[in-house]
């Protein structure tokens, strides 16, 4: 293994001295940078390497064998870990994943902000020209407004252009970014990122287009070197940056296959062979490619980097008559020879080259990097595909939570080791008996006193047997093996060093949860916000690096993008929408606006608490509380929060219209059965004197028609009276004549019957 530098070779090259082995002369670079012993990148992994452990509980015996030993021989009492770092680390990741990430795509290129600075004038002009085409419909009472200035226009141009404005191009990036998110759990990404972050303090990330989409791969700290000149906390500044990975020949077959020949898989199986038969201590040059440490198949070592290189591209000038202070711009090939009287301007530009090294001998991928990110205002500039952050780096002492609180890790794993080891000690109460004083008049042996100690509490002795020359007897002494008061004082050091950690990493027992049963709820808060505070700067790190991902995979939307995508999505609430891409994406530069999760998680929470307060006075209903309950972000909760109130006020209007038209109808109702009730009377009055018109008449028709009956009946009475009489007189006169008729029918006999006949026919013919 070597120990010392390899220099990089000059990155001020022209195109054609990039070749294959240029690239390898950089990656040994970069390889003997790794390999070497006692350099900044075997420090710096052995200590992350360390850290892991911590976090994992595993102890290095070790760094322990002072306590644990003495004389050469151990304590009885097991030393084991007992963590107080791992559960501060994951408390805060649990935090960091109910943070939700509010991100917000703009366009910032010159062409973006000339297109929002004229739509921003237009509508300016277009409210002027509403207020005057108002005044003078108002003075002229006419209608003067033109087709389409009729349409609304916010009130406030200047919020509505800072906030609520977004052209169709970022709402189209929005939806792409939200997709990549989505398909390749970026969350999830994060989250391990963060972990890191807080272990190591490094979190690291490879962003690139996989499958024609941008994808976010995480980066183990333990594997990555890098430029450790520069003094930034962003491995973005980096000049170069080296990635080593353990694979299996077939791992590597699966990701090179299109660049690795047979005789190169030939040569890795060959290394394999060679280093499981021992037989690998020539095989390389700088350091060991092959180990078996990561399972039971052989891995080899891949070394991936990537570094910035400088290009030159020229220029050739000719003169502009329009305007002589701005000639025109032809950009020639890098070998093109200027000739007499031309002007040839050379500008050098960034370029980032990649290049593979597997096994120590096989170079893959050694080329000009696809992909590269550039700028519409500024493609002089790209970065690498590796993004990330180095807590501390600029001032030189990169620190994690772990390095924060090692030692008094350390320190509370011997304290509880005491405390065990105090256990193990523990016997009760012992006496101290001599021998000489056992009872061997009455044949009883050292089995038989304890016994008879044990049973009746009493042990015999003579002291005048033979060998006990002690006139009086005070042999027996006591020793006590129970806990001492030094354990005490060993759990108080324990609670104190519990306390020492959770205000050096500001994951205090409160934060936690753990509130003592006479803590007031106001320090208990105070102590929750002050613990805020002093872990926030962790929470911005991990902030500024998902921000650089996120805005890199945004940006590499552009190049992936380039034809066009198409595709659906799923939403978190289980809503489909479509993803359309158009090809002009590519024409335009994206920036992120990640929001401060936690000032917006605190907010969130204050509008949720709003919400219920807004529910109890009524001016929102239980659907809209639901709905800001559920949101993810501060901002969509604001939205929510302001559309519900909103809607509960106009239906309140609403509400209010519909009294007002109800008290309206009311009102009218009642007036209209006023009115009804006065016609009802009126009505009754006009049919009272009609009744009594009619009645009046009435009477005189019954009078009349009484009359008429009357007369009627009289002349019926005098008729019936006229009938009886003429009746009676008929009756009468028939009896008279019957009457007559015997008288004469008896004359007759008398007198003969012709006297008789005669007598009756006059008597006939008077009648």
């Amino acid at each position: 293994m070597e120990n010392r530098y390899k220099s990089m070779p000059s990155m001020v090259v022209a195109e054609k001295e990039k070749t294959q082995e240029w690239c390898r002369q950089v990656l040994n670079a970069i390889t003997s940078y790794m390999g070497a012993e006692g350099g900044t990148y075997h420090s710096t992994r052995a200590k992350d390497i360390r850290n892991y452990q911590i976090y994992n509980g595993v102890l290095s015996q070790g760094d322990y064998s002072y306590i644990t030993e003495q004389y050469g021989l151990t304590y009885p009492a097991r030393l084991v870990n007992y963590p107080i770092i791992a559960p501060k680390i994951d408390l805060l990741i649990g935090e960091e994943l109910r943070r939700p990430i509010d991100m917000k795509v703009t366009t910032v290129n010159k062409a973006a902000v000339i297109r929002k600075h004229d739509h921003k004038v237009g509508l300016m002009m277009k409210s002027l020209l509403q207020d005057f085409h108002a005044e003078m419909q108002e003075e002229m009472n006419i209608d003067v407004l033109a087709e389409g200035q009729g349409m609304p226009i916010p009130e406030d141009i200047e919020t509505y252009m800072k906030y609520n404005y977004r052209e169709m191009i970022e709402e189209t990036a929005q939806d792409g970014l939200e997709y990549v998110t989505n398909r390749y759990n970026i969350k999830d990404v994060f989250k391990e990122g963060f972990r890191d972050l807080l272990i190591t303090g490094k979190e690291f990330y490879k962003v690139n287009i996989q499958n024609g989409d941008p994808y976010a791969r995480r980066i183990d700290p333990r594997n990555i070197v890098f430029d450790d000149s520069f003094h930034s906390d962003y491995l973005d500044d980096a000049s170069w940056v080296g990635e080593e990975r353990w694979l299996s020949i077939n791992e590597i077959n699966d990701e090179y296959k299109d660049s690795l020949t047979t005789d190169d898989l030939l040569e890795l199986d060959k290394m394999r062979n060679l280093y499981l038969g021992g037989d690998l201590a020539n095989y390389n040059s700088s350091f060991e490619w092959v180990d078996v440490a990561h399972g039971r198949e052989a891995r080899i070592r891949v070394v991936s980097c990537e570094w910035k290189s400088l290009r030159a591209i020229k220029f050739k000038l000719s003169d502009n008559k329009y305007d002589p202070s701005r000639p025109f711009r032809k950009m020639v090939k890098d070998t093109y020879r200027k000739r007499k009287g031309e002007t040839v301007e050379t500008k050098w530009v960034d370029d980032v080259w990649e290049a593979t090294l597997i096994g120590g001998k096989i170079l893959v991928n050694a080329r000009r990097r696809d992909n590269q990110v550039r700028s519409i205002d500024d493609p002089g500039k790209t970065p690498l595909s590796y993004v990330g952050c180095i807590k501390g780096n600029t001032t030189g002492a990169t620190a994690s939570l772990v390095d924060l609180l090692d030692n008094i890790q350390m320190l509370y794993n011997i304290v509880v080791y005491q405390i065990e080891l105090a256990m193990a000690r523990s016997g009760g109460k012992a006496v101290v008996y001599d021998v000489s004083q056992l009872p061997t008049n009455v044949g009883m042996d050292i089995q038989q006193v304890l016994y008879h100690l044990k049973t009746d509490g009493i042990i015999p002795i003579n002291s005048k047997d033979e060998g006990n020359q002690m006139s009086s007897f005070n042999q027996f002494q006591q020793i006590d093996f129970t806990l001492s008061q030094s354990v005490q004082q060993l759990i108080n050091l324990k609670v104190m060093l519990e306390d020492m950690a959770g205000q050096i990493s500001g994951v205090t027992k409160q934060r936690e949860g753990a509130v003592g049963q006479y803590e007031y709820v106001g320090n208990v808060q105070r102590s929750v916000v002050q613990s805020a505070t002093i872990t926030e700067s962790w929470f911005y790190s991990h902030g500024e690096a998902k921000q650089r991902v996120l805005e890199r995979l945004c940006n590499l939307m552009k190049i992936a993008w380039a034809g066009g995508k198409k595709a659906g999505m799923i939403l978190g609430d289980g809503a489909y929408k479509f993803l359309n891409v158009m090809p002009d994406i590519a024409l335009q530069d994206f920036g992120l606006y990640v929001g401060d999760s936690g000032k917006d998680d605190s907010m969130k929470q204050v509008v949720q608490q709003l919400a219920q307060s807004a529910l109890q006075a009524g001016s929102i209903d239980m659907l809209g509380v639901i709905k800001v309950l559920r949101s993810d972000t501060m901002t969509e909760a604001e939205k929510v929060l302001e559309q519900a109130m909103s809607e509960m006020q106009k239906q309140q209007q609403e509400s209010m219209k519909e009294q007002m038209q109800a008290q309206q109808a009311a009102a009218e109702a009642v007036q209209a059965k006023f009115q009804a009730e006065a016609q009802l009377k009126q009505m009754d009055n006009e049919a009272k004197l009609q009744v009594a018109q009619i009645n009046a008449e009435s009477k005189l028709e019954v009078a009349k028609i009484q009359a008429d009956v009357d007369r009627d009946i009289h002349d019926t009475k005098e008729r019936n009276e006229m009938d009886k009489k003429a009746a009676d007189y008929y009756i009468e006169r028939k009896n008279r004549e019957e009457e007559a008729k015997k008288n004469d029918n008896e004359r007759a006999r008398a007198s003969g019957s012709t006297t008789s006949s005669d007598s009756l026919k006059k008597a006939a013919q008077k009648i």
